[in-house]
């Protein structure tokens, strides 16, 4: 699917039409629809407004694995994840169990240049793991977001780097 056809999908998704859309972006309504359509080719320039004006959190992902080629934390979305909190929560949980269970099979304090093969494949099997907790808490993320008024992944996201900035987490970048 090109960008211009995942905008639209998103537009269609968050309930915008091109006029709204437009305004959020301070683009014309024919230059969003040039662009949905593929009439005018997006540049990357174009990525935050569309971001902003759409505030939809599978279309920023999108934009994420375009920007670093594919590297990035995906939307579960598959036929066998059940979207209902309690459902995810469990799924968290599940996962988070299963990245404990590896981890404490790992001796961190060993020097890496000493590791076996087999050390090495099970710290790959563990990385694998605290992969599915992250997608699974982000979905979760996601969802709770898209439930509640007033919140945006976007902007959850944006204070959440704030905040551990503040705390020091997060080196300060100066843009």
């Amino acid at each position: 699917m090109s960008l211009g056809e995942q905008i639209a999908e998103s537009r269609k998704r968050t309930g915008l039409t091109q006029q709204e859309l437009a305004t959020r972006t301070s683009y014309s309504r024919s230059r969003v629809a040039n662009h949905e359509t593929g009439g005018r080719a997006i540049v990357k320039e174009d990525w935050p407004s569309y971001c902003a004006g759409l505030n939809d959190a599978e279309f920023t992902l999108e934009l994420h694995s375009l920007a670093t080629g594919g590297i990035y934390t995906p939307y579960l979305n598959g036929p066998l994840v059940e979207h209902h909190p309690a459902s995810l929560a469990f799924l968290i949980r599940q996962q988070i169990k299963e990245a404990k269970e590896h981890m404490e099979q790992i001796n961190f304090s060993k020097p890496f240049s000493v590791l076996s093969d087999s050390e090495i494949d099970h710290i790959e099997a563990t990385i694998d793991e605290l992969l599915d907790v992250q997608a699974a808490a982000q979905t979760l993320v996601i969802d709770l977001c898209s439930r509640l008024d007033g919140l945006s992944f976007n902007g959850q996201v944006k204070r959440w780097i704030g905040s551990r900035t503040a705390m020091g987490m997060i080196a300060r970048r100066n843009y």
